[in-house]
């Protein structure tokens, strides 16, 4: 099923709006658990267990000795596998749709969804990998560098021919996506700003000049 903004690249940020639940029946829904969080409520699972975003949206995150390391953000109909190593943050009240690893086999006869659920997790599986590489060859400055391009290329936004980034989130969230201190990252992003590569242009707004 394509997304409602089809056009939107597929990013940590941005996943893509989908109604995968849409494509269940009345009976194949009835299989899932059907939940309501709140916002900041965090959850987690000791077993394997897929998660659909009926409504709202979260975070995933992995937590290891009090630092945090945020995979991606999930919006309405995003489908998520939840396990002990991953949490899920609410970032606003939502309603979820859960279900078991084994109980989902008996919604794999139903044709759309299983695509829909293949193509999901596929796209999550590509975005990790791009983590990865950026972890194991990149330092901080050419991870904020390659990051900052991503995030230019979403929101695709110019002025005078030179694309605008607008941050969507603080410091402290930018260093959850990098894996980097959050000073480091204060540190290299203040770089870009004296080195010229970044020019503030408003409120969490900068221009990027390709230098």
């Amino acid at each position: 099923m394509k997304s409602k903004s089809s056009s939107m690249n597929t990013t940590r940020l941005n996943l893509g709006r989908y109604d995968n639940y849409s494509l269940l029946s009345d009976d194949e829904l009835s299989k899932f658990k059907q939940v309501c969080h709140l916002k900041s409520n965090t959850i987690y699972c000791d077993k394997l267990q897929i998660l659909l975003i009926k409504s709202g949206s979260a975070k995933l995150s992995f937590f290891e000795n009090g630092k945090e390391f945020i995979l991606n953000f999930l919006s309405q109909g995003n489908i998520a596998l939840l396990d002990k190593n991953i949490s899920m943050e609410f970032l606003e009240n939502s309603e979820v749709l859960e279900i078991s690893l084994y109980k989902v086999q008996k919604l794999l006869k139903n044709e759309k969804f299983s695509m829909s659920l293949f193509n999901s997790l596929i796209r999550q599986i590509v975005l990790q990998r791009n983590i990865i590489k950026d972890i194991v060859f990149k330092n901080i400055d050419r991870r904020l560098y390659s990051f900052l391009i991503s995030l230019a290329n979403e929101q695709n936004e110019f002025i005078r021919d030179k694309q605008v980034i607008t941050l969507p989130f603080s410091i402290k969230t930018l260093s959850e996506l990098l894996g980097f201190e959050r000073q480091s990252v204060s540190t290299a992003f203040n770089k870009l700003l004296k080195t010229g590569f970044l020019s503030k242009c408003g409120k969490n707004r900068y221009m990027i000049n390709l230098i």
